[in-house]
């Protein structure tokens, strides 16, 4: 008998009682489940069999048996609904619990972690907001810039030191006397549609990719881009570049077949994992078997959309491998594991983001050095936290005195009062700790009486205006995220972010940009960070950059996954997740 049915009879059994002892008939039960004493006795064996009810008949006269259920009807749908997740079956499970989402993600954390299937490893997460379009030629939040490394390649790979490193380019070169570079792809490289990545591929994308706007100014020192032959492409430069192998291994350089449309959601890449399913609901990762790395251990991701409840810790990013448990703690996303051993080792590891939220102040503001020097006193970090931890239970944010957190940090001398204006407007993207600050900003600034309004914008939106120029709020909430190629990411942070040159007044920009200038011409990448410090210090030290906090990355499991590592963007190392359950011959 199928699903469906067993909980209709169970469903009319469940209206004598639960978890209590009933007195009864075989005849009695019949007349309520609708059905034959014969019909009825199979049902009452092949519910019990299946431990729903407990059924202990009674032969004789004025004998009446003993019926015992075990579950509640919604209780009993919840357990066949895990079931069935377990089993990825997750459209019949959301369809007996009658489309139930609020329960439906209840069930999903409760079913969350690493699943083997037919011997291969199944991933399964939750997390708390949609994602965008997995493209990577528009700016892209944290997390999307984490799964755009899964699902693209780039030419090449840099990594913390900025050592470069072979990606879909086993080799390159530069010639400093006529500024030509030369990428070398490896042969047979695919896209995940089958199709072949060659040079005069790769060479039209950069061709389409130099005419968007985001990419105009990292670009403007490239006369021309073209393919030498199938396996070889050509940069011309106009000035010296010695870093461009490092600019290429940039998210937003990742190899795509051609200029994907922004709506795009089952995108084709070049990574180690494909997109099978891109919706509002849920995002799913294959691994790629004709990857030229190494092939990703988990078989499959899945990563389900669904709202995080409400807490009382702040700053504290938090991923969680957890072994049936209920947590209090803030959680951006869990890595739940549904597991049947009940003393295993937890395991923690955290870390502190690389980057910062922070504030720009507008030149549009028009405030004076004094002015910025007073206003960055008003809403220091330590004043901010200090004002948040009233607010909640737990502060797990580290205070930011610099961008980055081994930077100097930058102490503001107490200056003597200075006037500010009466009003000043607070711009923000759809952001949670962006929305929590705010406010606290609002509440330090109206003690001296000034008043102040927010607009919130999305985060498409915030950058799209700042490209436009359009961002004309008086102060701009944002953050400084890096991705793995931190000198790489930094710099071009500096050199292209549109937040900064839109807030920064002329003389400033055209300062900040002759300097990152000679820094692309002169410096190896690997001194990048030990250049753009100083850089970072004397924006600081002017006013226009105040720096907020520090998130606190966390990634808690149990030990049922193996090699569960934490990576710069807070996430789990995918593609090295494995399990040893079910594997011992």
């Amino acid at each position: 008998m199928n699903v469906e049915k067993q909980i209709l009879y169970f469903s009319r059994l469940a209206k004598l009682g639960v978890n209590k002892e009933i007195l009864t008939t075989l005849p009695e039960l019949a007349e309520t489940m609708f059905t034959s004493t014969r019909h009825c006795r199979a049902l009452l064996k092949e519910l019990s069999i299946a431990g729903w009810i407990e059924w202990t008949p009674k032969v004789g006269r004025n004998q009446r048996s003993h019926l015992f259920l075990n579950y509640s009807l919604e209780g009993m749908k919840s357990e066949l609904s895990q079931q069935l997740m377990r089993e990825g079956s997750y459209e019949k499970a959301l369809n007996l619990i009658d489309n139930d989402q609020e329960l439906f993600g209840r069930l999903l954390k409760r079913t969350s972690g690493a699943q083997q299937h037919q011997g291969r490893l199944h991933v399964q997460l939750t997390y708390n907001r949609q994602f965008s379009s997995l493209v990577p030629h528009i700016s892209q939040r944290n997390s999307e810039r984490f799964l755009l490394r899964q699902v693209y390649s780039c030419l090449t790979r840099c990594d913390e030191l900025g050592h470069i490193q072979p990606d879909l380019a086993h080799h390159w070169n530069y010639d400093e006397q006529t500024l030509v570079w030369r990428f070398y792809l490896r042969p047979y490289l695919k896209f995940h549609d089958g199709s072949g990545i060659t040079s005069k591929v790769v060479a039209e994308l950069f061709q389409q990719l130099r005419g968007i706007a985001v990419y105009e100014q990292e670009f403007s020192h490239i006369k021309d881009i073209r393919a030498i032959n199938p396996l070889c492409i050509e940069f011309e430069l106009s000035e010296s570049d010695p870093g461009l192998a490092g600019l290429l291994s940039q998210i937003k350089y990742s190899i795509q077949p051609y200029v994907q449309d922004l709506r795009a959601r089952k995108v084709v890449g070049s990574g180690m994992f494909k997109v099978t399913e891109h919706t509002p609901q849920q995002l799913t990762l294959q691994a790629f078997d004709d990857y030229h790395g190494f092939r990703a251990l988990t078989e499959s991701i899945t990563i389900w959309q669904v709202a995080e409840q409400s807490s009382r810790v702040f700053g504290d990013t938090v991923l969680q491998a957890e072994m049936g448990k209920q947590t209090s703690t803030l959680c951006s996303n869990y890595l739940s594991v549904d597991g049947g051993q009940s003393e295993l080792e937890s395991e923690q590891r955290s870390r502190i983001e690389d980057g910062c939220l922070l504030t720009l102040v507008n030149s549009r503001a028009k405030l004076s050095l004094s002015q910025r020097k007073y206003l960055s006193q008003l809403v220091s970090t330590e004043r901010l936290l200090k004002q948040i931890a009233s607010t909640t239970d737990k502060v797990e944010a580290v205070p930011a005195y610099n961008l980055l957190p081994d930077w100097l940090g930058m102490l503001q001398i107490q200056d003597g009062v200075e006037p500010l204006p009466k009003k000043l407007t607070i711009g923000i993207f759809e952001h949670k700790a962006l929305k929590k600050c705010a406010p606290i900003i609002t509440e330090l600034l109206e003690q001296v009486g000034v008043k102040c309004t927010t607009k919130v914008y999305s985060f498409e939106e915030f950058h799209q205006r700042a490209v436009n120029n359009e961002l004309n709020e008086d102060l701009l909430l944002t953050s400084m995220n890096l991705d793995e190629n931190r000198p790489i990411s930094a710099f071009y942070w500096m050199w292209s972010n549109p937040i900064i040159h839109q807030s920064l007044p002329e003389p400033e920009a055209i300062w900040l940009m002759g300097r990152l200038t000679e820094i692309r011409s002169d410096k190896p990448i690997t001194t990048y960070l030990k250049e753009l410090e100083p850089l970072a210090s004397a924006l600081i030290t002017s006013g226009w950059v105040i720096p907020m906090f520090h998130h606190r990355q966390t990634l808690r499991f149990e030990g049922v996954l193996k090699n569960v590592a934490m990576n710069t963007w807070g996430w789990p190392v995918l593609q090295d997740i494995w399990s040893d359950e079910n594997l011992a011959s």
